[in-house]
């Protein structure tokens, strides 16, 4: 079995993203004596601006931002709490954090939130600035985290109606330079109170998988038990997929190349951008325990078109047709396979068409199948018939 694993598998629970070892220092409104890290600008619904105050009881959101440092990686995390210091926060409301973190590199995000869009932009002094627009979301918590295997209690310490905070780091922990720069980009968003990142592949089923936790009920006590349901979203940079994954064309791929299985009663949505060369995969309505997400890849090659065979002489043939879409994975050629009725067999291949047929037996007629090629596995096969020499 053949896995392909990023250079590392992070278990992201909750208030235990970054590792307890890393020392932390505050983050604060940027003016002109204040260097980055720092907040740029903080709103509510596009009009209302917020700055940070953690003196509780004062008619204003609670924000927090801290960094934290350690061995090459910087971690960068905010949260917003309501004006009583609880994550409480109604979740219509739309909060949009923007956060310079100077000349470091803000490569990948993590957030907990939903309706989540995270831009990068690299404009101000050379600076790069992090905007997080974002909606709270609602969330059950313990506040141990869940377990290192990734299963939690059965009810959880905390149920937060309106939850809501981010985190960007540099990559520092990749000791690979094309894993780090392959990963650029890579956001990450769940309702969970513990995930794993990035997802695997196995690459002989062609399956993603994530694993994600979540106390079953909602309810900290009593005799009610709620199920929990959350969320998760997914943005894979087109060089993540290629070189992680070895999706050798991911600008082909489709919502029809995805399908997904092992979510309990999920929904899930994939969208490709190939402007931004991104590939967005959201997955709604999950209820807990624990889950093992599979994101099912057909990235085979889709079938080829309008097949002509014709007879060039006794013993060949030669078979016409339109290329076969690539989806997910190139097109690395086609290849043909022709039987008669007394089970005769002559084969043939070629990189594009036409595809020539050798050791046809003359007058003999035979049913031709033609298929693409790819990384990912052969496309579905289409027939036509090559009539006799």
């Amino acid at each position: 079995m053949r896995v392909f694993l990023a250079s590392i598998l992070l278990g992201l629970c909750a208030f235990a993203f970054a590792p307890a070892a890393l020392a932390d220092t505050p983050i604060v409104d940027c003016d002109e004596t204040t260097g980055p890290p720092c907040f740029v600008s903080i709103t509510k619904n596009g009009t209302t601006p917020l700055e940070q105050n953690p003196i509780l009881d004062t008619g204003v959101e609670v924000i927090t931002g801290l960094t934290f440092v350690g061995s090459g990686t910087r971690y960068w995390q905010f949260s917003i709490q309501d004006e009583h210091g609880d994550y409480a926060l109604n979740t219509s409301d739309t909060y949009e954090i923007v956060l310079d973190v100077g000349t470091a590199n803000p490569a990948e995000t993590f957030t907990r939130g939903k309706t989540v869009v995270v831009d990068r932009d690299l404009s101000v002094h050379n600076h790069h600035m992090v905007t997080f627009t974002m909606n709270p979301v609602r969330v059950a918590y313990s506040f141990n985290g869940c377990h290192a295997n990734g299963t939690c209690d059965p009810r959880p310490d905390v149920l937060a109606p309106g939850y809501l905070e981010g985190w960007v780091d540099n990559l520092g922990f990749v000791t690979d330079p094309a894993d780090e720069a392959a990963m650029q980009g890579w956001d990450l968003t769940a309702s969970t109170d513990w995930i794993s990142s990035p997802p695997t592949l196995n690459f002989d089923t062609h399956t993603f998988f994530v694993d994600v936790a979540n106390s079953h009920c909602e309810e900290p006590t009593g005799p009610a038990c709620t199920p929990f349901v959350g969320s998760v979203e997914m943005t894979f940079p087109f060089a993540m997929l290629s070189h992680l994954y070895d999706v050798d064309d991911p600008a082909s791929l489709g919502p029809t190349a995805f399908s997904f299985g092992g979510i309990g009663a999920g929904t899930a949505t994939v969208t490709v951008n190939d402007a931004g060369h991104t590939v967005h995969v959201e997955i709604t309505d999950l209820t807990f325990s624990k889950h093992r997400l599979k994101i099912v890849g057909n990235m085979r090659p889709g079938r080829v078109k309008n097949l002509e065979a014709i007879r060039v002489s006794g013993n060949a043939g030669k078979i016409k047709f339109d290329p076969a879409q690539s989806r997910g994975s190139k097109v690395r050629g086609y290849k043909a396979t022709c039987k008669s009725g007394s089970g005769l067999v002559a084969t043939g291949s070629a990189d594009a068409s036409p595809l020539k047929v050798t050791g046809l037996s003359p007058g003999v007629k035979y049913e031709c199948k033609v298929w693409a090629k790819s990384r990912f596995g052969d496309g579905a096969k289409r027939g036509v018939d090559m009539p006799r020499g």
